[in-house]
């Protein structure tokens, strides 16, 4: 904001015509609105140049107005240019001049302008008051018509052309630089021949083409490509006509341009270039950008933001200790102790071994909130066992935090090597490996099983450590020390008994006696204890020693009190080593301060009555500011033994004598203890304590004060804060008076503070400190002025107070009346100004916030079909990128008052990962197609996440500002505003992203779980230091009047009198529409499991209600409520972009009580004002969230409606706003509004068709079992019931099985209302009893494909893999039969996208290392087993190995193997490259390959098609394994007939939502929606659907094994087996069980006879087998038969992947493959399969079988040319071949279930959501009319004898 220009008018103009003034500074121009007009123009339009340096002498402003012809280029008028020298002095001019002709002469056109400078911070020049009013006399003298003003103009044409070069080169220099050298075949990116203006504009909440917006925003001519320009912008953009552009000739390449709307400045506008946004053949598209603003009135707030306190959640803790390895001792006994939090568990000991096996599970169970337990440290400890059981030495420890494990992908680390060392002795280096698996999962997680299998002695034990990701192998020893300062502004405690006692000896205030405690990695120290002060200085260091990286994220930071009983804290807070310290291959260690750090906890100062005392001990978020903390924090990595034996000798020889020599402190036990300890330590040692780097022992030493100023001077900051409206109050505070705080730290807080130094105490009105500030050392030489001692006096920090009144319309809440004057309140406080780290954060925060913005928008558009997603996305990307370019150029200027060490290393590193994540953007946005939007929107809300955790300013020294309501002086309800969000900042871009603007603030009620909001607030805040006060009131409305506390107006605003009201007597006057469509998917609140649903609208000060829609869970209200003459603060202008929110509540109807609440959405309405043309809106989906919890959606939208003031009557709705007057809905006495049409859904006819098959499960109603049920269908109003079903435990099928119903619908397939399912029971005397219901709400689902409205140029491929199944967890096995492998060609190495590629593949094998071919007899079902776990265990490492490469490829950083670059792939040589040297030397050499080549474009990723090569097949023969349930990687077979369940009751309040106890039962069935003109006279929904009858099969269980249960007996083991139930029968291995064993091999096939449709759902349970007592349930998981039995995918057999007639693999099916493949065909009706040599032909799909789809005899025989009655068998393998290739076949094509092992998770009721173990099983069944093959032989093999 440095130099501002007003034009004003042009008068005296000749003629009529278009008329427009262009201004000029620093070679960037902006241009008014065009202006028809006779001989005066108004324009009132202001300009502004934001720049980043001081005004140099001499520089020149030159303004040129121009008659605009649509034909003929432009007519200059005359030109005036102005010297700036006076401007930079006096700070203001008001100017009316004349203009000069071509010639030099004077014309006779005058123009007005108001000039205003403010010079950028620190520099000199500046400006009074009393200069606003000080109107010149005579400006002549600033004119200067130099003679030369001609051979400017004259020159420009030649120069013009030379801008052009330079800028293009600039522009590719500057491009480069980001890309990298990614862009090098793409020269013509830059091409500037080649290039539109593109332009990007920084970004909401309203959107429109941008191109109109532009042109009515700026009144420019937007040419084809539209764009607004930066002063970098132009190196981009061929120079047109429409800009005359010129490069800046003094200044920085970073001035911005800020464009205005109707002459006012938008605020959050920053432009920015953009790099490549169209250019070349293939960008030429038109870049609708959308502009977007951010809001602050319209942010809608986060769900968390409503949470005051944290929800304890169930969470286990999984430990598998499998073995440990290389153990240090001779002769040991060891045992492993396992200690998560404070639980202890140990394993067996095992006698004399160093390599002991356990493989011993422990399960700890937690219910406590998330970031509690994540503190928690998980700790693994060796002991050898000596003669007394259990008091064994310790060999080692090691230890991680929770955290760290749930932040591994699937929340576990699996089987992976822990390093033992012994923290006695940190010289020793390692002590040994433990093998374990850890597990965290929270309820609900979903867990995915892995591979059991490793073959333990060929492990890489380096390769497997437990570690995190990029965490080095080795760890060295460090020392992390926290040093301790002092502390200020504690609150003083009026601690327990004393407290009381003290009251009555009249001592006003009992002071603390405060000490630090440190925890870190399960150590802990503390700083001695300074007795009875607020103001306590330590200056103490405690050291720890840990090893580096530490496994442990947060250091705890608690201050106490120390007292007699228990000692109290008083504040706590964590310190995130992540935030403080960068693991990259640039980053830095931890390092954190000197600064101050803020402390929040409780607000009240008694330790005995205060029920938020654990927001003191750091659970949930502080709402009090309790003082604040100087520390910080180093860490000293020991490279070598001997460097740490040197460093630490000496410390803790000083340190010893220091302690020696402290002062008794209060905190004497334990102190004395320690040093005494110490003490005897150091004597027993004596002369060896300088070499030994000793034990973790934690330290506590004495440092050097810091140096006073140290941090700088406290400066002082105004916090400025005017009260706009505060409604929605919840009615219990209907009569008291009601009034506001505003603090910030100490400042502002409305009881008294007392200050107590040492000797003073200090009392008095003034509510801080001021003694600390001029502290006793400094004897006052500290500049008095700085302080302005008088303004801590005048803060007003209260509001008065007032009485609530119902709001309007609806009166169930009340609001305050703030109509005409707004209460402000004021606050002055003192802190250090290192306000430019802030400025940083709202830099990338804003960067990050624009991002989450368009990313929604993205999802929006993607939930739609049609809607154009993708070229959203690229915008966005775009945008970003820009945004990022912005910064990182910016960033290179920022100065750093009084930076520390972390401040410099993170300004590099923010800086290195911005450019990184630019590049990431790029790259996505190249990358994207339609078909993988998803997924990149994805991989973009990856960057944004990282973003966000990078704009946390770790050091952010101001502390936060919180508003509390006072009712009755009781402290009622709060909100906490960060200080970061309202900073004000004189460059845009840092200023805090809520500063100077009308923002939401919801405030919450202390301690509340719900999330109901207690009270909305619109509030305007402003905090800045006080020198840029007078900008605290600049972007408030204009007609707003300033009164003092008296009521007097005040004309001079001054930095000490800030207003104590606003008041305003004119007010414009809107109407909100709210068109409430309809809404789905709501909580049921009845018993019955249905709601009667209304919603309650709020509004600024008004609140309306829909109609009671009764027993429904997706009401159709269709209705429009109207607010009328609404009145909204804020500038007109700024209500486009941030509009006040609206609020809608939504509640069930209670006929006795209070309706009951179920959910809130917030919404932004589209504001159309007076002079804008009126657009209908369109309906919008809105989410209902209770809690943190998704409840449900609406599908509404908003407008609001500026009303029109011109006939000087009531204020009317615009002539073209559509209907002016609305519709009546029904009864016009009620006074309701219909939605009217073009905002209405257009209705059409469609016929949706129901499939009725059964119900399934129904549990009792009423006590009553349920013998006649009848299910009924609703949608829109209309209602389908099925037959009743006459006897449903004989047969729960339908008979009829087809009905269907005409409805009207949305044309909108996406606005297709829900259709609800109701089962009902007829019972005596007619009355219908609900069992369950269930609301289907993506209709989309059941719509043919084509109603989806496919994009019209997808390409066909696309189509067909869009129908695949899911198959992302299945772990491949190898090359299915057939797969072309990958061949051998040089360039195919460098160029085709291939995986990994191991060198042995590269060297031809000789015959003598074919693996030789195993006997036949010697295989049985496990060797299939085993080689099938085999390879999905290699196939993890291998993805765990490129997850890794990928990872540092994103980062920037090749991996420190030698690997070429392939597309994003890498092909890695794993040090076996050694070995074959001259192998590579021609791809290393002659293939150029650098690091540069990561990111080769994707166009050229698919050059080269591998040539097949011919695998060979296998020697033993695999089967799948699949990681999870079979019927999740099937679409849970709903292929035609899909299972709803059916809930009955109420919704739980219980946050992790326990559905099973409302669950009811199933109902099966299908539907098919389609469009009424389309039916014909046979349904569609029953095409290819078997016979409803009853059926019998044959089941047969293959029970495998189970891994991982959870412990049943005290011992930590269990005895298992297993119970297989179907309907009545049951079956089970109960004298077979398993003793003390917790991954059991049952190797059990359980066959049962079973009946469909009664006998539907198989249950498998493990039990423990006890025996005293009954047996206790682990586990149990269910299957329905059903589905898998009629499924298309033939999931009642699966297919093998070879066909042999006997041995261990003979074929398992009832049909032969021939016969399969004949059935296919006819079900599909096609012909049938033709077999030809090596291939099959099935309808026109010929599919080719390679030689490895046959035995070798075959191939043999076929060499041989023999033909013989093996012929037959060849069929068969070729016809396998096919089925196994079956998704293939166009038209027809779907996977058919492989031969499998489905790795299943067990679940017991009792913990519901919590994973109890895997089963590892699958099924086959087959119907009794069928011949039955054998059963498979799965018996566990026998041990065998060795002699």
């Amino acid at each position: 904001m440095a130099l501002s220009v007003c034009v004003r008018r042009l008068s005296s103009l000749p003629g009529h015509g278009e008329r427009q003034v262009q201004l000029s500074f620093r070679g960037f121009t902006q241009k008014t609105r065009k202006i028809r007009c006779g001989p005066e123009a108004i324009f009132g339009e202001l300009f502004r140049w934001p720049h980043y340096g001081k005004l140099v002498m001499g520089e020149m402003l030159s303004i040129k107005v121009y008659n605009c012809t649509k034909v003929f280029s432009n007519r200059l008028l005359g030109t005036l240019v102005l010297s700036l020298q006076h401007l930079m002095t006096s700070g203001r001019l008001i100017l009316r001049e004349a203009l000069v002709d071509r010639n030099q002469r004077v014309t006779g056109i005058y123009i007005e302008l108001d000039l205003r400078y403010q010079p950028p911070d620190g520099s000199a020049g500046t400006w009074v008051e009393e200069d606003f009013v000080y109107q010149m006399k005579d400006s002549s003298e600033l004119i200067i018509c130099n003679p030369g003003f001609e051979e400017v103009e004259a020159a420009e044409a030649p120069r013009a052309s030379e801008l052009d070069r330079k800028a293009a080169a600039l522009g590719r220099k500057l491009a480069k630089g980001l890309e990298t050298d990614e862009e090098e075949e793409e020269e013509d990116f830059y091409d500037v021949s080649e290039m539109e203006v593109s332009g990007i504009v920084f970004s909401p909440v309203k959107r429109y083409p941008w191109r109109a917006l532009l042109s009515w925003a700026l009144g420019w001519k937007v040419p084809a490509c539209g764009g607004i320009l930066h002063p970098l912008a132009f190196c981009f953009c061929r120079m047109s006509e429409t800009f005359s552009l010129q490069l800046p000739q003094t200044g920085t390449v970073g001035d911005l341009l800020i464009p205005r709307a109707r002459g006012h400045y938008l605020p959050g506008f920053p432009l920015l270039p953009l790099v490549g946004a169209c250019s070349g053949p293939r960008r030429r598209r038109n870049l609708l950008t959308q502009v977007v603003f951010l809001c602050s009135r319209s942010r809608l707030c986060s769900t968390w933001d409503l949470f005051a306190t944290p929800t304890p959640q169930s969470f286990q803790v999984g430990i598998n200790i499998i073995e440990a390895q290389k153990l240090v001792g001779v002769n040991i006994n060891p045992f492993v102790v396992v200690k998560v939090g404070e639980e202890k568990r140990h394993t067996a000991t095992q006698k004399s071994t160093n390599c002991p096996f356990y493989n011993e599970y422990f399960l700890f169970e937690f219910h406590e909130p998330r970031d509690i337990l994540f503190q928690r440290l998980i700790e693994i400890s060796v002991f050898h066992s000596k003669k007394v059981p259990f008091l064994g030495t310790c060999i080692g420890t090691f230890k991680m935090d929770i955290v760290t494990v749930y932040s591994q992908p699937d929340h576990r680390f699996f089987q992976k090597w822990a390093v033992i060392s012994d923290p006695t002795d940190t010289r020793a280096g390692v002590k040994g490996f433990v093998k374990c698996n850890i597990s965290v999962t929270a309820r609900g997680d979903v867990v995915g099983s892995l591979p059991t299998s490793s073959s333990s002695w060929a492990e890489d034990i380096e390769r497997n450590l437990l570690l995190p990701k990029r965490v080095p192998a080795e760890r060295p020893w460090a020392r992390v020390c926290i040093k301790l300062y002092r502390a200020e502004g504690l609150p003083s405690m009026s601690a327990g008994i004393m407290g009381g006692f003290s009251k009555i000896i009249g001592e006003k205030k009992v002071f603390i006696d405060p000490y630090v405690q440190v925890s870190f990695c399960g150590q802990q120290g503390e700083t001695s204890v300074e007795t009875n002060t607020t103001e306590p200085e330590w200056n103490e260091q405690i050291s720890f020693i840990e090893m580096f990286p530490p496994l442990a994220r947060k250091i705890k930071v608690q201050v106490l009190d120390d007292a007699n009983v228990g000692d109290v804290a008083i504040a706590t807070h964590y310190i995130d080593l992540q935030q403080i310290s960068d693991p990259g291959r640039n980053g830095f260690n931890p390092m954190f301060g000197p600064a101050w750090v803020n402390l929040y906890g409780s607000p009240q100062n008694s330790a005995l009555r205060d029920i938020h005392k654990e927001l003191n001990e750091g659970m949930g978020e502080g709402i009090f500011y309790r003082g604040r903390i100087l520390m910080a924090i180093t860490v000293e990595i020991f490279s070598s033994p001997s460097v740490a034996e040197r460093k630490l000798g000496d410390k803790t020889k000083g340190a010893l004598s220091k302690l020696k020599l402290k002062k008794k402190s209060k905190k004497s036990k334990e102190k004395a203890k320690e040093l005494s300890h110490l003490q005897g330590e150091e004597e027993a040692e004596g002369s060896q304590e300088a070499e030994q780097p000793g034990e973790v022992i934690v330290e506590v030493e004495e440092l050097h004060p810091l140096p006073e100023n140290a941090l700088g001077r406290k400066e002082e900051f105004l916090l400025f804060a005017a009260f706009f409206e505060a409604t929605m109050m919840d009615s219990s505070l209907s009569s008291k008076p009601v009034s506001f705080e505003v603090s910030i730290g100490n400042y502002g807080k409305a009881e008294e503070v007392v200050t107590k130094v040492g000797r003073k105490v200090e009392k008095g009105e003034v509510k801080e400190e001021k003694q600390p500030l001029l502290d006793p050392g400094s004897d006052g030489e500290l500049d008095v002025e700085v302080l302005a001692p008088a303004s801590a006096a005048l803060n007003k920090s209260v509001t008065k107070s007032q009485r609530p009144e119902p709001m309007e319309y609806d009166r169930s809440y009340s609001c305050l009346p703030m109509m005409h004057e707004k209460p402000c309140v004021y606050v002055w406080s003192y802190w250090e100004n290192h306000t430019w780290r802030l400025c940083i954060s709202n830099w990338i925060v804003k960067l990050a916030e624009r991002l989450e913005q368009g990313l929604d928008d993205v999802e929006k558009l993607v939930r739609r079909s049609k809607a154009k997603a993708e070229e959203r996305l690229r915008e966005v990307l775009e945008e970003f990128v820009a945004g990022c370019r912005q910064y990182s150029l910016s960033a290179e200027r920022k100065t750093m008052a009084h930076p520390n060490n972390l401040d410099r290393c993170r300004m590099k590193y923010l800086m290195r990962n911005i450019i990184l994540h630019a590049k990431q953007g790029l790259r996505v946005r190249r990358r994207l197609t339609r078909a993988n939007i998803k997924e990149k929107v994805k991989e973009t809300r990856r960057v944004l996440a990282k973003l966000r955790f990078m704009a946390k300013e770790p050091q952010c020294t101001l502390p936060d500002v919180l508003v509390w309501m006072l009712s009755n002086n009781r402290r009622v309800a709060y909100a906490r505003v960060p200080a970061q969000d309202i900073l004000y900042s004189v460059v845009e871009e840092e200023k805090g992203k809520d500063c100077a603007k009308i923002q939401t603030v919801l405030m919450k009620v202390p301690g509340l779980h719900t999330g109901e909001i207690f009270a909305k607030l619109e509030i305007y805040m402003w905090l800045g230091v006080t020198k840029y006060a007078k900008n605290c009131l600049a972007e408030l409305p204009e007609e707003f009047k300033y009164l003092s506390e008296s009521g007097q107006e005040i004309a001079q605003l001054s930095a000490y009198s800030p207003p104590s009201r606003l008041s305003r007597d004119d007010f414009s006057y809107f109407q909100l529409r709210a068109h409430l469509y309809q809404a789905r998917g709501i909580l049921p609140a009845d018993d019955n499991g249905l709601s009667d649903p209304f919603a309650r609208v709020v509004f600024s000060t008004h609140c309306q209600t829909t109609r009671i829609l009764e027993e429904t869970l997706s009401p159709m209200w269709n209705e429009l409520l109207l607010f009328d003459q609404l009145i909204i603060d804020g500038k007109k202008e700024e209500l486009k972009t941030d509009t006040p929110i609206i609020i809608i509540n939504l509640f069930s109807h209670n006929k006795f009580g209070s309706p009951e609440f179920l959910g809130q959405a917030f919404a932004v309405p589209q504001v159309k004002l007076v002079d804008e043309p009126y657009t209908k809106p369109a309906l919008q989906f809105f989410d209902f969230y209770k809690g943190t919890k998704a409840v449900g959606e609406l599908i509404a939208t908003f407008e609001l409606i500026e009303l029109d003031y011109s006939g000087y009557l009531e204020p009317s709705v615009p002539e073209d706003v559509e209907p002016k007057e609305p519709n009546y809905l029904g009864d016009p006495h009620a006074r309701r509004f219909i939605i009217p049409e073009g905002i209405r859904p257009v209705l059409k006819e469609f016929r949706i068709e129901i499939l009725f098959w059964g119900l399934r499960d129904l549990k009792r109603v009423n006590l009553f079992e349920v013998d006649q049920p009848q299910v009924i269908i609703e949608c829109a109003g209309k209602k389908v019931e099925s037959e009743v079903i006459m006897a449903y435990k004989e047969n729960p099928n339908f008979t009829e099985v087809v009905k269907y119903m005409d409805v009207e619908l949305p044309e909108q397939v996406y606005l297709h209302p829900p259709l609800s399912i109701f089962v009902v029971e007829k019972r005596a005397f007619g009355r219908t009893v609900l069992v369950g219901t269930h609301v289907v709400s993506d209709v989309m689902k059941f719509s043919p494909r084509e109603l989806e409205e496919e994009p019209e140029d997808v390409p066909k491929a696309w189509k067909v893999s869009s129908q695949r199944l899911p198959s992302q967890t299945v772990v491949n096995i190898g090359p299915a039969a057939g797969d072309p492998g990958p061949s051998i060609h040089p360039l195919s190495l460098v160029k085709a996208p291939l995986k990994k590629i191991t060198i042995n593949k590269l060297v031809k094998k000789d015959d003598e290392y074919e693996e030789e071919k195993p006997e036949l007899e010697e295989l049985d079902w496990w060797s299939k087993y085993y080689e099938s776990l085999k390879e999905p265990y290699n196939q993890t490492r291998s993805d765990e190995e490129d997850a890794e490469n990928d990872d540092l490829n994103d980062a920037g950083e090749s991996s420190s193997n030698t690997q070429l670059f392939c597309g994003e792939q890498t092909l890695e040589m794993m040090g076996e490259i050694r070995t074959f040297p001259n192998l590579l030397s021609p791809f290393l050499d002659g293939g150029n390959l650098h690091a540069s080549s990561i990111d080769m474009e994707a166009e050229d990723e698919a050059v080269i098609e591998a040539e097949p090569a011919r695998p060979k097949r296998k020697l033993i023969t695999t089967l799948q394994i699949y990681n999870s349930e079979l019927e999740n990687e099937f679409d849970n077979f709903e292929d035609w007939l899909c299972i709803f369940p059916l809930h009955r009751g109420k919704a739980n309040e219980d946050e992790d939502g326990n559905e099973d106890e409302h669950f009811v039962g199933k109902y099966k069935g299908s539907f098919y929606v389609y469009p009424t003109e389309e039916a014909g006279t046979e349904p569609k929904v029953s095409q290819g659907v078997p016979r409803n009858r009853p059926i019998k099969v044959l089941v047969r269980v293959y029970i495998i094994k189970a891994t991982n249960l959870s412990p049943a007996d005290p011992n930590g083991k269990a005895d298992p087996y297993v119970v297989v139930t179907v309907g009545q029968q049951q079956k089970d291995t109960k004298e077979r069980y398993i003793p003390k064993q917790l991954n059991p091999v049952f190797g059990e096939v359980v066959e049962l006879t079973v009946s469909f449709p009664m006998e539907s759902e198989l249950t498998v349970a493990i039990f423990d087998h006890d025996l005293l007592g009954s047996d206790d349930l682990i586990g149990e998981t269910k299957i329905d038969l059903e589905n898998r039995f009629y499924s298309k995918h033939r999931a009642n057999c699966g297919v093998a992947s070879q066909y042999d007639i006997n041995g261990y693999n003979m074929w398992r099916d009832a049909f032969k493959p021939t016969q399969i493949l004949d059935s296919l065909c006819k079900k599909n009706l096609l012909p049938a399969a033709e077999y030809r040599w090596e291939e099959v032909k099935v309808n026109n799909k010929i599919f080719k079988v390679p030689p490895e789809a046959f035995p070798e005899e075959a191939s043999v025989r076929n060499k041989r040319g023999v033909a013989d009655e093996n012929w037959s068998v060849d069929d068969e393998h070729k016809a396998l071949y096919v089925l196994q290739h079956w998704e293939e076949m166009p038209g027809y094509g779907y996977k058919l279930v492989p031969e499998h092992v489905e790795i299943r998770s067990l679940y017991n009721p009792e913990n519901p959501g919590l994973v109890q173990g895997s089963l590892h099983m699958w099924i086959d069944m087959f119907p009794n009319d069928v011949p039955i093959p054998l059963p498979v032989n799965i018996k566990p093999r026998l041990p065998v004898r060795l002699h």
